[in-house]
């Protein structure tokens, strides 16, 4: 496990009770949506047949009720979804495929950062898509991320504060 944390140590008492991190987290998500544009790029195999009903909010919940990472995962993941769009200018997420990166990214990010993982299968479950796209995805977005999935502690403290992240009471 790394030195990345939102807390000085995991007993700490100001650990997320509610769910202001998933709030904040979906409303990071909310912006990266932003205004539908005309798709340069589409790539099927994130992209959903329709829009999910679920809403990101409770996608996060489910995700953190079932997956049980740690908090510091969910950032991770969205500095992954950034390196993404840096790195892919022509990527744009949107309502068909923006929970479908996300379990990705969190997938990875609970690899890369945790202790305890599950498997594929599960995670799958977890995103409610099926085991062979969570695969092919997990491929295709590591290779769109040029296998840059380290994130350094300061990149991470230094995105919480351009962020302005902070879920403490």
């Amino acid at each position: 496990m790394s030195k990345i944390s939102l807390y000085k140590s995991e007993d700490d008492p100001n650990r997320i009770l509610d769910n202001r991190l998933l709030k904040g987290i979906s409303y990071i998500l909310e912006e990266f949506i932003g205004e539908p544009k005309v798709l340069k790029f589409q790539n099927p195999l994130f992209d959903s047949e329709s829009t999910p009903s679920v809403t990101l909010e409770n996608y996060l919940i489910r995700i953190q009720r079932c997956a049980k990472c740690s908090e510091e995962c969910f950032i991770i993941a969205i500095i992954y979804l950034e390196r993404i769009q840096e790195l892919n200018q022509e990527l744009q997420f949107n309502r068909q495929n923006i929970h479908r990166f996300f379990i990705i990214a969190i997938v990875l990010a609970i690899k890369f950062h945790d202790d305890d993982i599950f498997m594929n299968e599960y995670y799958a479950r977890v995103g409610g898509i099926s085991l062979q796209d969570l695969n092919d995805m997990e491929k295709c977005f590591l290779t769109m991320l040029n296998f840059q999935f380290y994130v350094y502690e300061e990149t991470y403290y230094q995105y919480l504060k351009r962020k302005k992240i902070n879920f403490r009471k």
